[in-house]
């Protein structure tokens, strides 16, 4: 897969086909590659109050959940599931078609703090992999999992590609991804002059903000 995710496909290193990055790597990882690069962009303009009115358009970091909950719909009782996605507010019964409210089944406060569980799983999950690593799926080989934001790692047994969301949950690697790069981009700054630092954490601050508001709050109410 390319360096930069936010290339949309690449080339299979046998048949030379043409594969989709984000089947590979995860829509997750993909819009983490996005967000982090439009916050580059951001933090190389001129002026910090330019900077950070940049950084409120930044892209949406796409980690969510799949998780649902199986349920009898109010208004025909026939069996739906109810997702428990903090992004998707409605849903539509398989059987009687009606669009219904997922607070109907499932309140705000207990999907967030069943999101807020899955996300600590999957990130404890992912600190295993790190002190555990991997075994290759081709040659069974234990590979070392390098703790820099990857979503793949080459066996350095057979050389097959190893993606790490086969052995853990996809949105902890692109949370890890994320996090790889705004830490990669304070220690940018650090190297640079303060001025610029000051600059790079501001505009850090503002996305990492967006960020999480985004996810807890303006979404759960955004129907109202």
């Amino acid at each position: 897969m390319p360096d930069d995710l936010r290339t949309p496909t690449f080339a299979c290193a046998f048949c030379r086909g043409e594969l989709r990055t984000a089947d590979y790597a995860g829509v997750a990882a993909v819009s983490a590659d996005a967000l982090l690069g439009h916050v580059r962009a951001a933090v190389a303009l001129p002026t910090a109050d330019a900077a950070i009115e940049a950084s409120r358009s930044a892209p949406r970091f796409q980690e969510t959940s799949t998780a649902t909950r199986a349920a009898q719909c109010l208004k025909c009782a026939g069996p739906v599931e109810v997702p428990l996605d903090l992004y998707q507010n409605q849903f539509t019964c398989p059987g009687c078609h009606a669009v219904q409210a997922v607070n109907d089944y499932v309140s705000d406060k207990e999907r967030l703090e069943l999101d807020m569980a899955r996300q600590v799983a999957g990130n404890e999950a992912y600190r295993r992999l790190l002190a555990e690593g991997v075994a290759c799926g081709r040659c069974g080989g234990a590979n070392a999992v390098p703790d820099d934001g990857s979503v793949q790692l080459t066996c350095s047994f057979c050389g097959a590609a190893v993606l790490l969301s086969d052995h853990v949950d996809a949105g902890a690697v692109a949370r890890h991804r994320l996090k790889h790069g705004v830490f990669a981009m304070r220690d940018e700054a650090l190297r640079a002059n303060a001025a610029h630092t000051r600059k790079v954490n501001t505009v850090v601050a503002v996305v990492v903000a967006l960020v999480v508001v985004g996810v807890v709050v303006v979404n759960l109410v955004a129907r109202h």
